[in-house]
């Protein structure tokens, strides 16, 4: 539970792409129709080349920190008022990712194929899974990923053959239609998404092998192919402006998929999906809580962890409607998260350039 465990820098990258990928698949795919419509595909792509940069940026901390545990770093360079305010900083990030993801999973749950279970008791087993994920630490949470993301690639895959005969790539054009406001609001929101790889480096002292540049090049492409792939799919399978009012486009694409003449319904594989991509991403959140207060009694981390996952079921169970929930995302939780993930890279950045007022004193 401490943490002394480590994980490859493979295994990391297994749980970030079904961490971000559960976002970049799900929740950004309907914001990204409802804003940019036909362009937003090609706004998303568009988005790999600032994204590719950023991520140079983020290996250059990396790099600079040699891998160690960011707070540490930060408390011995520049303070603990500083490492303190990271600190609540970084906290209320995961509790806002965490929260959305729980709620969105409880609505979709709820909606699409348990609409008589009361919302609280989805809430509340879902819950009790990632609390003991996170309790047994990252690398339980590795292992997983390990074992889940090679059958969530299949199925996507499977998903995408199977609705092959259903589409119609002409669709994807003509661009511009509507100016470049689409295709640029589409490229700040995919980047707001894919920002989110910035949890490596709050991660990072997990791993016993190094993190090279070539891989996180490789991850980021993967974040835009995660988003690409649907995103096309829905528009080529529905339109631009039917697939722009779907709730869950990836979903109904599932609804599509039949094998012959006898054999369809088999859109009960993507509750493997769903549930997959939310479980990894809510356990990391709440192990990452807990991990930056620096905590290592055991008995202690669990109390905390135990008290988070009330916090989450408390808050997955406020009186939201589904309306505000989407205005949420749409208009303000992708464009906030595109904001931190900048700023916090461009700080960090920095911070690992300046001396630090202990190096100047030892030296």
């Amino acid at each position: 539970m401490s943490g002394t465990k480590k994980i490859t820098a493979l295994q990391l990258y297994f749980i970030l792409i079904l961490s971000i990928g559960i976002t970049n698949h799900v929740l950004l795919i309907p914001v990204l129709l409802h804003l940019g419509k036909r362009d937003s595909w090609f706004g998303a792509a568009l988005s790999l080349i600032p994204l590719l940069l950023w991520v140079c940026l983020l290996y250059i901390v990396v790099k600079r920190t040699k891998q160690m545990n960011m707070m540490e770093w930060i408390k011995q360079k520049f303070g603990k008022v500083v490492v303190i305010l990271f600190k609540l900083g970084l906290i209320t990030i995961c509790f806002v990712n965490a929260i959305i993801t729980i709620k969105e999973m409880v609505t979709w749950t709820n909606v699409t194929y348990l609409p008589r279970t009361p919302p609280f008791m989805i809430a509340l087993l879902f819950i009790i899974f990632c609390f003991f994920a996170a309790r047994s630490g990252v690398r339980a949470i590795a292992i997983t990923s390990g074992i889940l993301l090679p059958v969530v690639v299949f199925l996507g895959y499977f998903m995408m053959g199977a609705n092959f005969q259903y589409k119609d790539y002409s669709l994807l054009s003509p661009l511009f239609t509507h100016g470049y406001g689409p295709t640029l609001t589409s490229i700040m929101l995919t980047c707001g998404a894919s920002f989110e790889l910035l949890t490596l480096v709050f991660l990072q002292h997990h791993v016993d092998t190094r993190i090279r540049l070539s891989a996180l090049l490789i991850l980021a492409a993967i974040m835009i192919g995660l988003t690409i792939g649907p995103l096309t799919g829905a528009i080529a399978i529905f339109g631009p402006f039917e697939a722009a009012d779907i709730r869950y486009p990836a979903f109904e694409q599932w609804r599509m998929v039949t094998l012959g003449k006898y054999i369809s319904h088999l859109d009960f594989l993507s509750i493997f999906q769903w549930i997959s991509g939310a479980f990894v991403r809510t356990s990391l959140l709440m192990f990452l809580s807990v991990d930056v207060i620096g905590i290592q009694k055991k008995r202690t981390r669990t109390l905390i962890l135990l008290g988070i996952s009330l916090m989450f079921l408390a808050a997955s169970l406020y009186p939201v409607t589904d309306n505000q929930m989407v205005h949420l995302i749409q208009n303000k939780y992708y464009p906030v998260m595109f904001g931190i993930g900048l700023s916090l890279l461009l700080v960090l950045l920095v911070m690992s350039i300046l001396p630090g007022r202990r190096k100047e004193k030892n030296a």
